[in-house]
């Protein structure tokens, strides 16, 4: 098969979940004899490498960890590609024939955000779509299903819960009605709709009753975190890490505030990730990390470094100001043995409450998070009952299984 992947971003500008559940996939279908490429947006086009792409002008032709990638630029998309679906009728002229010049038998969404204009291509040229939701966006302008006011939401309601919570002037009652339809009909035109967690499953149902969803959780490269680990391990203080991007959503800064309220403990964090957005959120956490000597900032890390990293913490924290779909490092560092700390927001609460491999703390508390950091920390039994807890997650050659007999159901070949 020749299978094309349509993703938001990609490596090396972004590095977190999404990203690279979508690489883990394409290395496994590649593995197995397919051929395969992504096609990502970029945004800051100095942050990669490639050539020009020559039927798709301003997108760029590059390699990730053998992956072929095509990146469009996001310039040439509609200004409210990051709420919307809306199209750009240039691009999708531009990417039809590049679409038959590729040949591709199957498209597989894994996040819309941006690539409404790749989805409509890949429509008008009759290719068959399997779609995988790792987070909201479909169902939810913000993406996270927290409305204007920081609380929970229960879900759209045909857009008409958006217009109550969540409307602007530029994203009024119709705008947000037609938004919910749009969504709609792109999921609807997949013949396998993905998910990743029941909690997932159940928001997704709910918003939109009228389509089925299936259930397969992300899998871990277990082979590689086995070639991470070192050949020996040489004494070092007890460690915590911090996976993922540095946005405020993801709640760095309550972790920093909880290890500044217990400056004599023990510990010391390392963060791997790279800062996104709010330059004045990246900047207050620069200053609480620089005031902490025991926090080290990484930086941006690739799938095998972030699998070394792994071997090199015995708590992995994830202090999420959001619902979180799913969170692919909570399940690698079980598979490293590493247990977790979660805020009780989304799967990985339940994920953590069902194993006993970690604790769920209050989201935003950095009491709570101090408290538990402390315990942890003074506890070598009860560190170890967390580690003995953690289960053995589903590995990356099972989910890639599953999802090639999807491939061949919507090819009619199943």
């Amino acid at each position: 098969m020749r299978i094309l992947y349509l993703v938001h971003q990609f490596f090396p500008e972004f590095g977190s979940g999404t990203e690279r559940v979508t690489l883990n996939l394409a290395r496994m279908a590649q593995r197995a004899g397919h051929h395969v490429r992504v096609l990502a947006c970029m945004l800051e086009r100095s942050r990669h490498h490639g050539q020009p792409n020559p039927l798709i002008p301003a997108a760029l032709d590059t390699v990730v960890e053998g992956i072929p990638v095509t990146l469009l630029d996001r310039g040439t998309l509609p200004g409210q590609a990051e709420q919307a679906f809306e199209v750009a009728p240039a691009v999708v002229d531009q990417l039809e024939p590049w679409l038959h010049a590729q040949r591709f038998d199957v498209v597989h969404l894994m996040h819309s955000m941006r690539m409404a204009s790749a989805v409509a291509a890949a429509q008008r040229c009759g290719l068959p779509m399997v779609a995988t939701l790792t987070d909201y966006f479909p169902a939810c302008l913000r993406v996270n299903l927290i409305d204007q006011s920081d609380r929970p939401c229960d879900g759209p309601q045909q857009g008409r819960a958006c217009a109550r919570k969540c409307a602007t002037p530029a994203w009024n009652a119709a705008a947000l009605a037609a938004r919910h339809t749009h969504s709609q009909a792109m999921l609807g035109y997949a013949s396998a709709r993905v998910v990743p967690s029941q909690q997932v499953a159940e928001r997704y149902r709910a918003a939109f009753p009228d389509l089925r969803f299936e259930l397969i959780a992300h899998g871990v490269d277990l082979l590689g975190l086995m070639r991470a680990r070192p050949a020996s391990t040489e004494p070092r203080p007890l460690t915590l890490g911090f996976i993922g991007s540095i946005i405020e959503p993801k709640g760095l800064h309550i972790l920093l505030r909880a290890l500044a309220r217990c400056p004599q403990l023990p510990v010391r964090l390392r963060v791997a990730g790279g800062f996104h957005g709010d330059e004045a959120y990246q900047a207050r956490v620069r200053a609480l990390a620089e005031a902490d000597g025991r926090v080290e900032l990484l930086g941006p890390r690739t799938a095998a470094q972030v699998a070394a990293l792994l071997h090199q913490i015995d708590l992995l924290c994830l202090p999420s100001l959001l619902p979180e779909s799913y969170s692919l490092v909570v399940h690698e560092g079980a598979a490293a043995g590493v247990p977790s700390l979660v805020s009780d927001l989304g799967a990985p609460a339940q994920a953590i409450a069902a194993s006993g491999g970690g604790r769920v703390l209050p989201a935003g508390d950095a009491g709570a998070w101090a408290a538990a950091l402390q315990e942890w920390a003074a506890d070598p039994a009860l560190r170890e009952r967390w580690r003995q807890a953690v289960p053995l997650p589903m590995r990356i050659e099972e989910e890639a299984f599953l999802y090639e007999g999807l491939y061949r159901q919507a090819l009619g070949t199943a």
